[in-house]
């Protein structure tokens, strides 16, 4: 082999590389180019405060939280107060041991407003306020009348709508810290039962509740779903005995109470909570 042919085969096998590295760099940036379009498309990744999924309307003028049923009756509480507490960070609601009918019907705050400045909807329906007019419930909540949510059994609630928003000038004066819309479940089959039961590590405060839920076809397009919900609870005890008191029986007095005043959680019998949902398509497309 001649000078010649040797330079003109190494020219040509140069050639065939330079192509070859040119062609891979080419397939690289196409596959660079795919892999940002495929990144660009996704808008945005929050994974601080949303508690491992996604719940919030982000796009709304207002924040809205959308929780399922299952959230609620997936916990171990039964009292559905309690329950919206758990999962709504700007809810607040406390046992009140000694606040007469406020004992039952418990004052709740959303944004540390009163009771009766949250509207409070069923299936978009405003949901009547309770009789009681607290007083001896905390500070924000005096003088206020605010609606009982508790008498709502959880197993019959298929979301519920959270705004944490003043919405007064869409809704009313009832809508200035917000508003909780409890939409019920719609389906025309299918049955569900929950039973549970549970205490405190002291050994009381037992809570025994049984819940049920059923579907049942009205005609070809109507629903009727019905739910039920039976509990009982014990009272719990986490009270020292008061100073008069203790004086009281140093002094020779056996007839005084230890504690003489309870601070805990009541006795609650025959628990018992009924929820209808229906629905028809009627003439004229009405529902």
């Amino acid at each position: 082999m001649n000078k010649s042919d040797f330079f003109r085969r190494l020219a040509m096998l140069l050639g065939i590389a330079t192509l070859s590295v040119a062609f891979t760099q080419q397939a690289v940036a196409q596959d660079a180019d795919a892999d940002a379009a495929e990144y660009d498309a996704i808008e945005e990744v929050v994974s601080t405060g949303t508690r491992g999924q996604p719940r919030s309307v982000t796009e709304s003028m207002v924040p809205i939280d959308v929780i399922s049923g299952a959230e609620f009756t997936e916990q171990g509480g039964t009292n559905l107060s309690d329950l919206i507490r758990n999962v709504v960070p700007s809810y607040s609601v406390n046992v009140q041991p000694i606040s007469d009918a406020a004992t039952v019907v418990r004052p709740a705050n959303l944004r540390g407003m009163a009771p009766d400045q949250t509207l409070v909807m069923i299936n978009g329906k405003r949901r009547h306020r309770a009789a009681v007019i607290y007083w001896l419930g905390n500070g924000v909540a005096d003088g206020a009348q605010g609606p009982d949510i508790s008498v709502i059994p959880a197993i019959a609630l298929k979301q519920v709508e959270v705004l944490r928003d003043g919405a007064s000038a869409q809704y009313g004066s009832d809508a200035i810290a917000g508003v909780m819309n409890f939409i019920l479940k719609d389906a025309r089959d299918g049955a569900s039962v929950d039973v549970s039961y549970g205490e405190y590590y002291e050994g009381d405060g037992a809570v025994k509740t049984i819940a049920a839920n059923i579907g049942l076809p009205v005609g070809d397009d109507g629903f009727l779903n019905l739910s039920v919900e039976y509990g009982e609870s014990d009272e719990t005890d986490r009270s020292l005995q008061r100073d008069d008191a203790a004086a009281l029986i140093a002094a020779g007095n056996t007839f005084v109470a230890n504690p003489a005043q309870i601070w805990g959680s009541p006795i609650v019998d025959d628990d018992f909570k009924l929820m209808v949902n229906f629905g028809m398509v009627t003439g004229g497309g009405m529902e």
